[in-house]
């Protein structure tokens, strides 16, 4: 009887001590180490302090979506960017990492090629939603930006973003859904 209770003290002294050494990562908050960057997850969300991109553009041009973010823990990890191409069967996501001041605070452009080549419609609206996500797994609020292709640029890039320009966050490629009507055959992919 005697070993019987010594086999039961002994599994529930291992069963503790399994606990103890597993239970803290189940939280959350425990999370809040050094990454292989070297960069400690903190409790604050990013924010997107600005964002400007012009409302309609010619095909065959590239799309610039300026951004500006902070986070005051300094771990931003990247921009999250869903694009969709309204009335097509299109959408997509774009992670554009962070890196180095970039993580604290960042100004500067998203570029998006659009195809140089129409499709039977006059003209395409795009849309791209941004966020911003940080080491510890917060998000910043979302913002969304539409641009009609096929049509006149109806604004012109501000003054405040112009310096935005020398600061590349990265390029996004979307595949464009293009509806050839009667002739998608002689577009099919290959």
């Amino acid at each position: 009887m005697k070993a019987i209770l010594d086999d039961i003290k002994m599994g529930s002294l291992i069963l503790a001590l399994l606990a103890a050494m597993v239970l803290p990562g189940c939280n959350p908050a425990a999370h809040n180490v050094a990454r292989e960057t070297g960069v400690v997850a903190g409790p604050h969300a990013p924010t997107i302090d600005g964002v400007f991109a012009v409302s309609s553009m010619w095909l065959g041009k590239n799309w610039e979506i300026f951004v500006a973010g902070s986070d005051p823990d300094g771990d931003m990890d990247y921009i999250w960017a869903e694009v969709s191409q309204l009335g097509g069967h299109m959408w997509d996501q774009h992670q554009l990492r962070l890196t180095g001041s970039q993580r604290t605070q960042f100004r500067g452009v998203i570029t998006l090629p659009t195809p140089s080549f129409q499709s039977r419609k006059i003209w395409e609206t795009l849309r791209v939603t941004l966020r911003i996500r940080d080491a510890a797994g917060h998000y910043s609020d979302p913002v969304t930006l539409e641009v009609e292709l096929g049509k006149p640029t109806r604004e012109s890039i501000p003054e405040s973003w112009q310096d935005a320009r020398e600061h590349s966050l990265g390029v996004i490629f979307f595949d464009f859904d293009m509806d050839y009507g009667e002739h998608s055959e002689d577009f099919k992919r290959w």
